[in-house]
């Protein structure tokens, strides 16, 4: 398959954080989560996130973690910043939108959202919930360079029982297929993954899209063993995010999946991450 995306530029955000933790989102879809204080720079792709039209940055920060009721107070200084950009080549980057969020003892000191292509600045109301987290988030027009994602033609997900039984399910399949090591099953779950990762970063069709993404690498791996199938953690859900269009199993505050490889002798997890739409045919497909 030629990939149709072979000029496309690269997208990606750029974050700086010191002491909170933070769930970056580009159109509801994650791109980092840290569910503990840390300090950190650096640059996250972004390009399977992106649509053509409005394009929303966001920034939740100030929540809860590790099992905290509420956010304790933070210390002068603690501070996140998330900019998208996008990049042609080995030109410089050019910022499409940034959220800015500066905490002092006594909660928010400073917000600022940018549309840096209409160099528009705001200073945007804070709303902070009863547990303290505060959500910003500034919009951007983008001309797409990608097609029209699968997902976004998918059925709208409810958050419900029904959905979450059915969801497990696939999770089940894909952890049987990696348990028997079955490398043609597994492609075959990754396949429309693999299609628009090869989309998304100018790679030529499918199977460089399965190399971008490791398909069946860690089952194959004699260091590694496969952890097993459970559903009975104290706290597991279902996750609907994208607007509704995507969904996946979350497991505990840390917000892992149920499939997983350990690395005995390194005492490592290898957690794997998926994202689900849901077709006109009712059929959960593997996207991202």
């Amino acid at each position: 398959m030629s990939n149709i995306a072979d000029a496309a530029p690269y997208f990606g955000v750029d974050i700086d954080l010191h002491n909170v933790a933070v769930d970056v989102r580009v159109n509801d879809i994650p791109v980092y989560f840290e569910s503990k204080r840390g300090q950190l720079t650096v640059e996250v792709p972004a390009p399977d996130s992106i649509v053509d039209g409005v394009n929303i940055l966001s920034v939740s920060t100030g929540f809860p973690h590790d099992g905290a009721d509420v956010a304790p107070a933070y210390d002068v200084g603690a501070y996140v910043s998330a900019t998208l950009f996008r990049q042609n080549g080995d030109s410089a980057k050019e910022n499409l939108a940034s959220a800015i969020v500066r905490f002092n003892p006594d909660g928010v000191e400073f917000v600022e959202t940018q549309n840096h292509l209409s160099n528009e600045k705001s200073t945007p109301d804070v709303v902070v919930s009863k547990d303290g987290e505060v959500l910003i988030s500034e919009s951007v027009e983008i001309k797409s360079p990608f097609p029209r994602w699968a997902w976004q033609d998918g059925k709208k997900i409810e958050n419900n029982q029904e959905n979450y039984d059915s969801l497990i399910e696939v999770y089940r399949e894909i952890h049987s297929a990696m348990a028997a090591k079955d490398s043609g099953k597994i492609e075959q779950l990754y396949s429309q993954r693999a299609k628009e990762t090869a989309y998304a970063y100018s790679l030529d069709g499918e199977k460089e899209g399965h190399e971008k993404i490791s398909t069946g690498k860690d089952m194959l791996n004699d260091e590694l063993d496969l952890y097993q199938f459970r559903t009975d953690y104290k706290e597991i859900r279902l996750d609907v995010f994208a607007d509704g269009k995507l969904s996946r199993i979350l497991v505990n505050v840390r917000r892992h999946e149920p499939i997983l490889f350990t690395e005995p002798k390194a005492r490592l997890y290898h957690f794997h991450k998926f994202s689900f739409y849901l077709n006109n045919e009712n059929k959960w497909v593997m996207i991202r």
